[in-house]
């Protein structure tokens, strides 16, 4: 874990929603070096009571009164409340990092893109499996993918309802294959049903590129066991990873034999490393987030596919 130079200036943090993901962004904020917490909102006054208990921090009653306190702002609220908050500090020149997805829509995700460009400021989106160690060992390692593999399950949990499977849970996936393979995708084919909520509970997801790649998409809010894996296929070359446990085995065939490799990975929370980052590219003008433009991907991908449900049609594209 990067440790922050005693020469940079501390990064003033405000936290927008204290719920369960904005809490665990207050415990790992006010945990790192060179970032202190100087505000805190929710619309919620118990919540926002409940979270300070455990982490204190400055409460304010509404995240406007925030911007004379703060350099940056972590926005952990509904998907739907994204974009209004996010461009009230944009506009003001202020760093936001914001919970995947980004914005409900691609026409708002492209306006907070030129609204930060105009008034440069860093923003990052909380795809937090970019910042797995596993997937951080495992980036390099992948050369040209065949097949790709996913599966993400987990049980009910009454957050994050106003939004389907796809953009609540299955686009950590979409994120992280795009990032793989940067050629456009050819084709979808994609099912899912609400199970428990009016959204789409539970689908499966096939997607082609145009690099022949193919990956397999599962992902399930109604299951009993909670997994969360990953399965590579290239030439040669097979890589499994376990998001949950933050551990990988590697296969490959050298000389007509299989060599199985447990490699020793740090463990490291992904929270944190989310949280390095965004500070360091402010500080030193990097580009270690996952920025809003990579987000604007994997969420087109996810709308479509939310779309393809829909229809109940293939999605092709052709041309």
């Amino acid at each position: 874990m990067a440790v922050e130079p005693a020469s940079s200036p501390i990064l003033r943090v405000g936290i927008v929603g204290t719920g369960a993901m904005g809490t665990n962004h207050l415990r790992v904020a006010q945990s790192l070096p060179g970032i202190q917490v100087t505000a805190a909102a929710d619309r919620d006054p118990a919540q926002l009571r409940a979270a300070l208990q455990a982490h204190p921090a400055p409460a304010v009653n509404h995240y406007r009164e925030m911007l004379s306190r703060v350099d940056a702002v972590m926005i952990s609220t509904p998907t739907e409340s994204h974009f209004e908050i996010a461009r009230h500090f944009i506009s003001s020149g202020c760093h936001v990092l914001v919970e995947k997805p980004m914005t409900r829509t691609l026409g708002e995700a492209d306006e907070l893109i030129r609204l930060a460009a105009e008034a440069g400021v860093v923003v990052g989106v909380g795809h937090l499996e970019r910042f797995n160690p596993a997937v951080q060992w495992v980036r390099p390692l992948v050369k040209r993918p065949l097949f790709i593999e996913s599966q993400r399950l987990g049980s009910f949990s009454p957050r994050s309802l106003d939004i389907d499977v796809i953009m609540d849970l299955m686009i950590h996936d979409l994120d992280i294959i795009l990032d793989m393979d940067a050629s456009p995708v050819k084709e979808i084919r994609a099912v899912g049903v609400p199970i428990i909520s009016s959204r789409v509970d539970i689908a499966n997801v096939r997607l082609e590129f145009a690099s022949g790649l193919v990956a397999n998409l599962t992902a399930s809010r109604v299951s009993q066991k909670k997994t969360r894996k990953l399965r590579i296929f290239q030439k040669d070359h097979y890589i499994s990873l376990d998001y949950k446990k933050r551990t990988v085995k590697s296969h490959t065939l050298r000389d007509g034999n299989i060599h199985e490799e447990i490699p020793v990975i740090p463990d490291q929370e992904p929270l944190a490393n989310l949280w390095e980052r965004f500070r360091d590219s402010i500080h030193r003008n990097g580009n270690g987030n996952v920025g809003p433009a990579q987000a604007r991907r994997a969420l087109d991908l996810a709308l479509r596919i939310s779309s393809n449900i829909e229809k109940k049609a293939p999605d092709r594209i052709t041309g």
